[in-house]
This record gives structure tokens, sequence and C-alpha cells, in this order.
């Protein structure tokens, strides 16, 4: 992968682990990184004062060599690792407007997804099976108008990522290094989001997972988006800092509405009551980015959904009749109903008793 020299200075410069606060005083001390690179001697001081001797130390080592750089970028070639920085072309518009973004982006997979439209859509590790399988059908037909952009958490994420594959493409961006994998119940997925879509993190490669890298790697979730979905999560969880960030970027922010003492569901109410727009269609997101779904759009059922709908397309029925009349067992007919529900397919009339509305 060939890189400009500018693009060089700033894989350099990160190369060092130093926090994001030292990095932007280090860019501030010349005009560009590359500035930085080509005056290092003469601005021994003032970086001695922004990064400490040690640091200072290790930069001037590395450029006393000139391989060092050379075998840096070997190595990222060797773990198929594309680095997209600040300067770069390919770095997305979007992410430039929020505050702190990335220096570098380490990218595997397909970069080009970076430049398209990007959509995130975000759910909580513990969510009701009904609203899993709620965000996988959202994210699929979503994803047939945008790359979806999500995390990696088992739940609600694995569930947005899964649907995005089978619709289109997918953005996973990591609060790790490319070297990891977290948690490891979601191997396979990451291998087919590398092999189909693109994993993206801020991290150099060897970087561990740690509890406070997930809440600030959700900036970048949102800022990569023009909208953002949240499907589930507590009052207190890492949906809600993903759809606090967009709001303030000024992004349109969707969530799912849940029932009374829904644990999993309380952050969702909690953001419909302040700015978020309640989504129980396609349509509700659809419409605010001038995209039409007309009448004749064919929807998709599950054989279970089909058989459900025909039954309620005679009129009111009970619950217990539903299930009577299609074979499904009481248990299963929640999650099916929510989705004919979610598809503007059905509507509930109360007392249990559920009706067709096309």
């Amino acid at each position: 992968m060939p890189y400009s020299k500018q693009e060089k200075a700033e894989i350099w410069l990160d190369s060092f682990g130093l926090d994001y606060a030292k990095k932007i005083r280090l860019y501030s001390l010349c005009e560009t990184p590359y500035g930085l690179v080509s005056r290092l001697a003469q601005e021994e001081r003032a970086v001695k004062n922004q990064i400490g001797e040690t640091a200072f130390a290790a930069m001037a080592r590395s450029l006393e060599d000139a391989r060092c750089l050379e075998k840096l970028l070997g190595s990222y070639e060797e773990k198929r690792i594309v680095c997209v920085t600040f300067s770069s072309e390919r770095y997305p518009e979007a992410l430039k407007q929020i505050p702190n973004p990335p220096t570098v982006l380490y990218c595997r997979g397909d970069v080009s997804l970076l430049r398209t439209r990007k959509f995130a859509v975000v759910g909580s590790r513990r969510m009701q099976p009904a609203m899993l399988e709620c965000t996988r059908r959202f994210a699929r037909e979503i994803a047939a108008h945008f790359t979806i952009v999500t995390g990696t958490a088992d739940g609600g994420d694995t569930a947005a990522a899964t649907g995005a594959l089978e619709g289109g493409k997918v953005i996973a961006v990591l609060a790790y290094g490319l070297d990891h994998v977290y948690p490891a119940c979601n191997r396979n997925l990451l291998r087919a989001i590398e092999e189909r879509g693109l994993l993206v993190s801020e991290h150099l490669p060897f970087e561990r997972p740690r509890a406070y890298y997930f809440p600030v790697r959700n900036r970048i979730i949102a800022g990569l988006s023009e909208g953002v979905l949240v499907t589930g999560g507590g009052e207190k969880s890492g949906t809600r800092i993903t759809a606090d960030c967009a709001y303030s970027y000024g992004r349109d922010v969707f969530a799912f509405p849940y029932g009374v003492g829904v644990p999993s569901g309380a952050g969702c109410n909690a953001i419909l009551k302040e700015y978020a727009k309640l989504t129980d269609n396609l349509v509700d997101i659809f419409d605010a980015f001038g995209i039409n779904l007309t009448a004749t759009d064919p929807v998709e059922l599950t054989s279970a959904e089909s058989a459900v709908y025909r039954i309620l397309q005679e009129g009111t029925v009970h619950v217990s009749e539903i299930a009577q009349r299609s074979g499904l067992k009481p248990h299963e007919l929640p999650a099916v109903l929510t989705m004919l529900e979610m598809k503007g397919l059905a509507v509930s009339c109360g007392g249990n008793r559920y009706a067709a509305v096309r």
C-alpha cells in the first residue's frame, strides 16, 4: 500500500502509543506531522515539554534508522492492515467534523466502504429474542441503501452485523487493536466482516480490549454515520453514549419503543423522551433520508409470519386462537406478532387480540 510522506508521518507519530491529547499537542508544534518529523531535532525542547524525555528519545532513535518506518509499514501489510490517516483522501469527511477525530484508522477489509453512505445500528448485550430478530431484520433492509456501522458486542451489535451481511455491507468499529478478537464467540462473525465488509480501529494492532476504550469508541460509530438506530439498551448503556454523541453531532437518532418495566429497553425509552424518533417500521427511517418505500414493495415473511398474517386478515383474533389455528406454540407467538407489527402488517387491538393492517 503506497502512502504519501504526510501519511507516513502520521502513521509514524501514531506508532508511539501516545494518548490523544499528546498527539494533538505535537501536531500543533508544526504545520503538519511531516513538518514535525523533519524538524524533530530543532523542536527537541518543545517536544520534550509536551511528551517527556522518554518518548522523545524513542522518536529520535526511530529516525536514526532509515529502515524503521519501512519495517513498521511492512508489519502492517503482513497483517493485512491498511492505515487511513487524517490527511488521506479516504478518510471520511463526516468523521473529520466531530470533536477528537481519530488520527489514524487501522482497517482490515474493504476500505472503500469508508466513502459510502453509512447508517449505524446498535443494540445492547442483553436483549429480548424478539428484539434481536427485529434488529437483524431492520439492519438487513437498511443495508440495501447504506453500509451498516455497528460494534462487535454479543447481542444487539451481533444481530445488526449479521443482518447487514445478509442485505449488504457492514463496518464494525473495534474498541481494541486488530491483533485481537473480542468477544471470542464472535470470531467467525469478525472473519466474515473482514472478508465481506470492513473492520476499523483507532488503536494500534497490539492494544488489548480495555473497559474504557468502549465508550470512547462509540463516538466513531456515531461520527461515521448519517443516522443511528438504537434497538436496545439500559439507561446507562453504551448505546446511550452512541446516541448522545450522534445527537450532539447533528445526526438523526431513531429508537425502538419498549414496554413499561423492560430493563433492556429503558435507554431507548429515555432517549425517545428527549430527542430520538420513535421507530416501529422502516418507513420511519427511510422517510428521513428521502428513500421511498411504496406499498408495492414486497415484504419478506417467514413461514410462521405468513401463517399468522393469513389468520389476522380474516379479522380481529385472540392469541389463543392464533396459536391453535397456526400450530405455533404460545411462547413462539410474541416474536412473530412483534415482527408483523414492525413490518406494518399487524396491530394490537388490546386484550391479547390482533388484526391485520393491510
